[in-house]
């Protein structure tokens, strides 16, 4: 007994990732979606390309490239080269920590910006002298 996987159309897909059709179209183009089964001219994704959906768009939200984003499918589906996936997987985790360290530190510039000029905004208001960056930085 085999049973049937249920399939999704391009539109389904396309709304529930928040992706253009022709997106899912180049990621088909370029590789990173494969086996996409049809219904006469119209694609069929199923839950494995959901899946693999999911996966891209983590790796694109974290400053992945498509080239990268292949290399890593390549080696998951075709050499199986663990060593590989794991030195990539390694990368980006080191890059996405550079981007947070970096995105802590301007965020504390910017509510030290935002406590400046508050202070300052009150400062006018009741008539005081205006605070200095320096006592805020």
């Amino acid at each position: 007994m085999t049973s049937i996987a249920k399939t999704y159309t391009i539109r389904e897909v396309s709304q529930h990732f928040g992706l253009p059709a022709s997106t899912l179209r180049y990621y088909e183009e370029v590789g990173l979606l494969k086996d996409i089964r049809r219904n006469g001219k119209h694609r069929l994704y199923e839950d494995k390309h959901l899946g693999r959906l999911g996966a891209i768009q983590c790796f694109k939200q974290t400053g992945m490239s498509i080239s990268q984003i292949q290399e890593f499918f390549y080696h998951e589906d075709v050499t199986e080269d663990y060593e590989a996936l794991v030195n990539l997987l390694a990368q980006q985790s080191a890059a996405i920590e550079t981007q947070l360290q970096q995105l802590l530190e301007n965020q504390r510039h910017i509510t030290a910006k935002l406590a400046f000029y508050s202070a300052k905004k009150a400062a006018r208001q009741q008539g005081l002298p205006e605070p200095c960056w320096d006592d805020f930085d």
